[in-house]
């Protein structure tokens, strides 16, 4: 079974919308700020990633991680 879970985010320097990929199933949640270590279960997988819009194609990462339950980050 192959896992193709895709999210959607925005160019945080145009706002283009695209879908990026997950890398795999224990990194489901995306941001493209450093997430805050009490919302992080695990590590932090770093993808950089390039803006496909053709008037900006700017830099990026984009940060994968699995999710602490609300109730854990007390």
């Amino acid at each position: 079974m192959v896992f193709d879970e895709k999210i959607i985010l925005e160019c945080p320097n145009c706002h283009w919308i695209f879908e990026a990929k997950a890398p795999d199933k224990s990194h489901w949640s995306a941001t493209l700020e450093v997430p805050q270590e009490n919302k992080v279960a695990g590590d932090v997988i770093k993808q950089n990633h390039f803006c496909r819009n053709p008037e900006c194609q700017k830099n990026f990462i984009i940060y994968w991680f699995d999710s602490t339950i609300y109730m854990d980050r007390l």
